[in-house]
């Protein structure tokens, strides 16, 4: 006769412990945060559909094409379908894992943020974008290589690769800002302080009318004879006694008489010289 076999007694799960709720400041910097990704343009977002060897099929995620479409051109500044795809393309293709064929879905989907955060405002912004995206990509990868090299050769020859792409970055970034303003360059200056017995200029200085030649300043007693030109701020300490009379020295005699005589011939007057005795 056969024993039954004790029924085994159900497990319960263990109750999961709820999560607290965020404290005032956590959610004050949420909400910032909710605020900041809004203000941001949107990336388009792309969906892999399938892998076949090395050919990928990638469609839009939504069903809005002609909106997804758009989308896309103006992420890579321009107004072409076949410029865009061509130049997400490269961007996709630079930010695959080394030893891999395809990247993936979220490689694709950072480099398309990387390049809409530059927003690109044509093509040639779109292209150096994309250089800037690869530059980066790689550099990181010789960081990384760096980091695990096993001897001082390869921490070397990784380390100076990785220099070498971030310096590049660095130009790539000073040649975009160069194109947004147009090759000008804008200086500012701020806190000009003027102390006790000083002047300050700003914008371009010249004479007054009736007053001081071009290019010079009347303080009311004499000229100063530096030309101040230019959009900077300029501010000089004028020396108090350099504008007033000195009070400590004679005053020089000046002539009697009205109107302007002849000033004399220093050599006239002079007699000549005796003979040696």
């Amino acid at each position: 006769m056969s024993k039954r076999q004790p029924k085994a007694e159900a497990t319960v799960p263990a109750p999961v412990p709820s999560k607290r709720d965020p404290t005032p400041r956590e959610a004050a910097a949420i909400a910032k945060a909710t605020a900041y990704c809004r203000s941001r343009a949107e990336a388009p977002t792309y969906q892999v559909k399938g892998v076949e060897g090395r050919t990928m099929s990638v469609e839009c995620p939504h069903n809005e094409l002609v909106g997804f479409t758009v989308q896309q051109n103006a992420t890579f500044g321009t107004a072409s379908t076949d410029f865009a795809s061509q130049t997400a393309a490269e961007a996709f293709d630079i930010v695959r894992s080394r030893g891999q064929p395809l990247p993936t879905q979220d490689q694709m989907n950072a480099a398309a943020a990387a390049v809409a955060g530059i927003e690109p405002q044509n093509e040639a912004e779109a292209m150096l974008a994309v250089q800037m995206v690869g530059t980066h990509s790689v550099a990181m990868d010789m960081l990384s290589r760096a980091k695990q090299a096993a001897n001082p050769d390869q921490l070397e020859r990784f380390g100076t690769l990785a220099t070498k792409l971030l310096r590049t970055y660095t130009t790539q970034l000073e040649a975009l800002a160069k194109v947004r303003r147009g090759g000008a360059q804008k200086v500012i200056v701020e806190h000009v302080h003027v102390h006790a017995g000083g002047q300050a200029i700003v914008g371009n200085v010249t004479g007054g009318q009736g007053g001081a030649p071009r290019g010079q300043i009347d303080n009311g007693q004499q000229a100063h004879a530096h030309a101040l030109t230019g959009p900077a701020a300029l501010a000089f300490q004028a020396d108090p006694s350099m504008l007033c009379e000195d009070a400590g020295r004679d005053a020089l005699p000046v002539a009697s008489g009205e109107g302007e005589g002849p000033m004399p011939d220093a050599r006239r007057g002079q007699g000549k010289r005796s003979p040696k005795g």
